[in-house]
């Protein structure tokens, strides 16, 4: 039987670095999709903390024939053990972060990932879900069945 062990380094070796710049910020999960009712793919989305450390990228304007837009970038580091992937979200100051793109650094113990600032008005199920969590919605499924008709 072959022995895969590829950590020769320490995999907690940057926790400590981690540590000293971190935050704690709302992450939502995309815990996987479904069908609804009615036969509709729907993603699902668990909200959880998360410590990182959030660094700004910069913004750039990205030319469309329907008008130019900003794009904003972060970058975001954790321990290796929150496994953050592409389609997750963290809320920043009202500013809703969605990971594009990701390389897990488990042989030093870090996951880095990139986001994208994005209207969550262009994300309805996470819309729906923060609204229930806030209290906007009593209901989930009730109003889900409502704006349908």
């Amino acid at each position: 039987m072959a022995n895969y062990q590829n950590h020769v380094i320490d995999p907690t070796y940057f926790f400590d670095a981690i540590e000293e710049f971190r935050f704690t910020y709302d992450w939502y999960v995309n815990s996987g999709k479904s069908l609804d009712d009615y036969g509709r793919m729907t993603n699902s989305y668990t909200k959880k903390d998360i410590n990182g450390s959030l660094q700004p990228q910069g913004t750039r304007i990205i030319q469309k024939n329907e008008g130019n837009i900003e794009q904003v970038e972060y970058k975001f580091y954790c321990k290796s053990l929150y496994r953050i992937n592409i389609g997750d979200f963290i809320n920043y100051k009202d500013k809703w972060l969605w990971v594009t793109e990701y390389q897990d650094y488990d042989e030093w113990g870090v996951r880095e990932c990139t986001l994208s600032q994005t209207d969550l008005n262009l994300h309805k199920d996470l819309l729906e879900y923060y609204k229930y969590l806030n209290g906007d919605i009593i209901i989930w499924l009730k109003i889900k069945l409502l704006l349908l008709h």
